[in-house]
């Protein structure tokens, strides 16, 4: 049995598409279930999500746009000095970039800012203001953040600089009073969508200032929207289907030249941006100053643009080597807490690259599923400052506002935060979020839940099929790629691949389907060939050598069966943790327990146990049907070392016995160091025969050997051969030897079966 790492909710649809529908758009049966899954049911909306709805809402109802594009004529009109102040991250720069050119194309007088994330920090900086006042800056004009600078923007707007607030992120109780905020959640107005991204907010600002804002444009604004993680419905929806078409069609040189560093030269699609464009732009931020990946995204020389990419594709390269570092040190700390009964887990320790403690903590979670807060220890600045992560049941906003009194300074939300807080109140918050981690689990599961679209078959699984959901592209949050579970397949064949066998490569089901399991390549150990399993994951296309195939994308698996695998060829035992206090080790008599997990066949375990390592071969068929009467076992692996084997040799003959025996009369004394080969020989058996019988002789009383000499036992009682407890035990073994090494495996696993079940 292997245990799913979620619980897996199959959603019901409240609503069934009707057939005539169906027949009408032509739906296949796979996009059909998809389409109820997500509660789009009805024809218009249906037609609207296949072609791609225009979704562009009409930029002048976003709060105080008219205000705000009055006051950016009039600084242009008076050639009054303009600062954009960014942010640095893919939103904040695409958002730096759209607004930057736009001013540029008008004839502004503009220049661009984006603070430093280690020196300065997010949002609005008062030093940065101070420092546009000193340079007769007259208008700050934010992107992607200024919603909550209440301070910096009352200071730098009482010295007679006016600030336009262009910001998507959560409004507070109270907003900070700016020349004009453009937001598309602002309560006083009402934008018919509130979750733009910062790009998005830019590019609507863009619409009001141009007659026709670039197409261009519209490609920082997907990638803005994507690497943001905004919800992927309505507006932003088109937006991203329209950026794609620009990045596919008129790629810009700065995506084009980050693609190439990538060595991607495939069709550009949302995932493009989320795994190889965003991360790219996002690691220069997170290592030194953002600055660059904006210096990229403004380029439109091929030769700059391919110089600032390789600069940047060596801090995204740098940003992987930190992240792999401080997650390996991280994982160890983690197992301890874990190991200690920790709910929530504290790491904290000098050193660790600030700017990338957000996504060691998502890995760390990923890892345990329990709420994560990691910190870098600073003793130079006095304090310890980092990232959080948290769980869906789990607010971390609110856990850490209940412990506000150990912390300097926190912002975040449901899932995610920052903080910075006293070093000597590092044990103390550990303590205190545990405490609140307890009470909390008394009352609700942290069991973690992934959300099934929709059951598939294997006949299911084909090209058309696949290609007819890539029609519902693009993919993202609050309209995910379709989650499928696929049960019982076979597995035929399971390795590890990749670098350092990280990764989990299986061919499943009559149709050879190949699958993959990122970061799962530990499991091929417990993954026998010929045994069922159920998976959930994604469908994608595989092309290789101009050759489709479909594919599986695995993000969970799970086996309700009873697994028997088979590691008697192999010396894989080291693989397994024998330490852990979840497998038991059943081990031959004659050798020593090494912990209290290990255990002799025949004993009785009344402890259960996840795995169940047959280590040793057992002395007997009989100390083996114990063992199973004894246990609930739902995984096996048999190793069963041993040092040699009799099969093959088998049991001597009565006649060879005999035959011994009288050879031993008429000599009266045999030297067997002189005389043992020329005997084994005589007997025409194997010296290790020899030695057997004269064992069986010495059990029976029949000889006495001293110092090598063999005499005869003249007082010795006539005894049956087969009494012999030697002889009783060849016969054990051979019988053990014919079961477990040499019968057919499928017989073997059967035979497990059948006295797991008769018990």
């Amino acid at each position: 049995m292997i245990k799913s790492k979620y619980t897996w909710d199959v959603k019901s649809p409240e609503n069934e598409i009707t057939e005539d529908v169906s027949l009408d758009l032509k739906l296949t049966p796979i996009v059909k279930k998809i389409l109820e899954s997500k509660a789009i049911t009805d024809k218009d909306a249906i037609i609207d999500l296949l072609k791609g709805a225009q979704n562009i809402h009409d930029a002048m109802l976003m709060s105080d746009m008219e205000r705000a594009i009055e006051r950016i004529n009039l600084a242009i009109d008076q050639n009054q000095k303009i600062l954009v102040y960014g942010d640095y991250d893919a939103d904040g720069v695409t958002s730096t970039t759209i607004l930057v050119d736009t001013l540029k194309s008008l004839g502004a007088h503009v220049g661009w800012y984006i603070p430093n994330r280690f020196s300065e920090g997010y949002g609005p900086n008062e030093m940065a203001f101070k420092n546009a006042y000193e340079e007769d800056i007259a208008l700050i004009i934010t992107v992607d953040n200024g919603i909550q600078g209440h301070d910096e923007i009352q200071m730098i707007q009482d010295l007679g600089v006016d600030v336009i607030v262009t910001d998507h992120h959560e409004i507070g109780r109270t907003m900070p009073k700016a020349y004009a905020i453009v937001h598309p959640m602002h309560p006083d107005f009402d934008y018919p969508f509130k979750y733009l991204c910062g790009a998005g907010v830019a590019y609507k600002l863009a619409q009001c200032l141009l007659d026709e804002p670039p197409a261009y444009f519209l490609g920082l604004v997907a990638i803005g929207t994507v690497a943001d993680l905004v919800s992927l419905t309505d507006e932003n929806r088109t937006l991203v289907q329209k950026g794609l078409e620009v990045l596919n069609n008129h790629c810009p040189a700065s995506v084009k030249a980050m693609l190439k560093q990538a060595g991607y030269n495939d069709v550009i699609t949302e995932e493009t941006i989320g795994f190889i464009i965003g991360p790219r732009l996002n690691a220069v931020g997170r290592l030194e100053d953002a600055a660059l990946a904006a210096e990229l995204l403004m380029t439109t020389n091929d030769e700059e643009a391919a110089f600032l990419a390789e600069q940047v594709e060596f801090f995204n390269q740098e940003r992987k080597d930190i992240v792999a570092q401080i997650t390996e040190e991280a994982l160890i700390a983690a197992e301890e807490q874990v190991n200690q009964g920790s709910k929530f887990l504290l790491l904290a320790q000098a050193d660790w690259h600030e700017g990338v403690l957000g996504i060691v903590a998502s890995k760390i979670v990923e890892t345990y599923n329990l709420p994560t807060l990691i910190l870098n220890i600073d003793e130079g600045q006095d304090h310890a400052k980092g990232s959080a992560r948290s769980i869906e049941q789990v607010s971390m906003f609110e856990i850490l506002n209940a412990h506000s009194d150990l912390i300097t300074k926190f912002g975040g939300h449901h899932m995610a935060a920052g903080i910075t807080m006293p070093i000597e109140n590092i044990e103390a918050l550990r303590q205190g979020l545990n405490d609140w981690m307890t009470q909390l689990t008394s009352s609700i599961s942290l069991e973690p839940h992934k959300k099934i679209d929709v059951k598939i078959t294997e006949s299911d699984i084909t090209i058309k099929y696949i290609q007819d959901i890539e029609r519902l592209r693009p993919f993202g949050t609050d309209f995910s790629s379709p989650c499928f579970e696929l049960e019982g397949i076979m597995v035929n064949q399971a390795k590890a691949i990749g670098q350092d066998k990280k990764h989990l490569k299986l061919v499943m089901g009559e149709s050879q389907l190949t699958a993959i399991f990122w970061q799962n390549g530990h499991l091929v150990k417990e993954l026998g060939e010929q045994q069922p399993i159920n998976v959930i994951g994604t469908l994608q296309i595989n092309e290789w050598n101009g050759f489709q195939s479909p594919q599986f994308m695995i993000q969970d698996l799970a086996s309700n069966n009873l697994q028997i695998l088979d590691y008697r060829s192999k010396s894989k035992v080291s693989e397994f943790d024998q330490s852990s206090k979840h497998v038991a080790y059943l081990i031959h008599s004659k050798n020593k327990k090494l912990d209290t997990n290990y255990y002799y066949y025949g004993d009785a375990i009344e402890q259960s146990y996840e795995k169940y390592v047959f280590l040793d071969l057992p002395p007997s068929v009989d100390a083996l049907k114990t063992t199973l009467k004894t246990v609930d076992i739902s995984q096996i692996y048999l190793v069963l070392n041993h040092d040699h084997s009799i099969y093959f040799e088998g049991m001597p003959k009565m006649e060879t016995f005999k035959k011994c025996f009288k050879a031993l009369v008429t000599k009266k004394e045999t030297d067997l160091a002189k005389e043992g080969m020329q005997l084994s020989q005589f007997l025409n058996v194997q010296p290790s025969i020899l030695k057997f019988m004269l064992k069986v002789f010495l059990d029976l009383e029949f000889i006495k050997e001293e110092n090598g000499i063999v005499k005869m036992n003249h007082v010795s009682t006539k005894r049956d051969i087969a009494s012999s407890k030697y002889y009783q035990g060849r016969l054990e073994r051979i019988e053990v030897e014919k079961i477990l090494l040499y019968d057919d495996f499928t017989n073997l696993k059967q035979w497990i079966k059948t006295e797991l079940v008769d018990k």
